[in-house]
């Protein structure tokens, strides 16, 4: 009597009892299975999921499975030579999809970044590079092409991966003016490769989009600008540069002043809240006499002319100076102070 169904594929035998998986195999694909019966016995085959292809009610049959995957039935039913009918066996056989290898990975980047490739349903890999991952992380710096040979058990695939390497921009910029003072509107001039946006900072705060932006000194020492850029294929640069403040020198001059000892506007001189060069800081009389004169800021005029006090009334000075610390631009003042006795 009928005992078990074999599976013959490739001259390998295997041979299983009752609603046991018989082997896997693929859909659309062509197997041979075989039953160990009596001499002379006619068998009646029941397919499940795929269909018979030979003669059904030999002792082996060929069948084709059809295009459903899943776990599908194979049953027999032996009929001897002298009539009697035998157990019905059962077997089951698991039917895989074509799953076909894929490759999932961006097909552009820039230069200068990496990009990971992972191979899809492969159960075993072989990558161009001789990785056998499953997935690889490279770092092309040219357009490359990346292959694949992917297993599964159902195929074999050869995939071609083509990256293309986009170049980055080249961001640059300069000022309309290099040396500007506090309270000056400056322009700065992009001056890089062509982009699509444009990024401006100062002290890392965004302060405009625009392709040449106007800004106006604020920080009395110097201003950190920052400039990121992205072109057309989204690649970024960025550049950073600071711009030095130079600082105004204002001088004051009173228009009086007491020189009497009591401690109080005794002495007549220039005041600035910076360092002041090149001082030169001359006091006349009204008859054009040359009674006091300075080279430094912090010396003033105590109100005497050769070694006795100066008559009250008006005297004109003449002052000149360097007007920019960072600069050597003259500056020259004139005017009158009283003294008063």
């Amino acid at each position: 009597m009928l005992k078990y169904i074999i599976f013959i594929w490739m001259a390998m035998l295997t041979s299983v009892g009752f609603a046991q998986i018989v082997n896997t195999v693929c859909i659309g694909s062509i197997h041979n299975y075989k039953v160990d019966g009596d001499v002379g016995s006619v068998y009646k085959w029941h397919i499940n999921g795929g269909t018979i292809i030979s003669d059904p009610i030999q002792d082996s049959i060929i069948v084709k499975w059809g295009n459903t995957g899943g776990i599908c039935q194979i049953y027999v039913i032996e009929t001897s030579i002298h009539g009697c009918i035998g157990d019905t066996v059962f077997s089951q056989v698991i039917v895989n999809p074509l799953n076909h290898v894929t490759v999932n990975g961006p097909n552009e980047i820039c230069i200068g970044e990496s990009i990971t490739l992972t191979a899809i349903n492969a159960t075993s890999t072989i990558w161009s590079n001789g990785s056998t991952n499953q997935s690889i992380t490279v770092y092309p710096t040219l357009s490359s092409t990346y292959n694949l040979i992917g297993t599964t058990i159902c195929s074999i695939d050869t995939i071609s991966h083509f990256i293309t390497v986009h170049p980055n921009p080249q961001a640059d910029f300069i000022s309309s003016n290099n040396s500007p003072v506090v309270g000056e509107n400056i322009n700065l001039i992009y001056t890089g490769t062509p982009v699509v946006s444009y990024s401006w900072f100062d002290f890392n705060n965004l302060f405009s989009s625009q392709f040449n932006p106007n800004y106006t000194i604020e920080n009395k020492t110097s201003t950190n600008f920052s400039l990121f850029v992205k072109n057309q294929f989204g690649c970024m640069d960025s550049i950073s540069k600071t711009i030095i403040t130079l600082g105004s020198v204002n001088v004051w001059i009173p228009n009086s002043f007491t020189p009497n000892g009591d401690g109080l506007n005794d002495v007549f001189k220039a005041e600035a809240e910076t360092e002041v060069k090149d001082f030169s800081f001359y006091i006349y009389n009204r008859w054009g006499q040359l009674v006091f004169e300075s080279k430094n800021i912090n010396i003033g005029w105590d109100g005497r002319f050769n070694g006795e006090a100066a008559q009250q009334g008006v005297y004109t000075w003449v002052l000149t100076y360097n007007s920019d610390n960072n600069r050597n631009i003259a500056s020259r003042k004139t005017g009158q102070v009283t003294l008063l006795l």
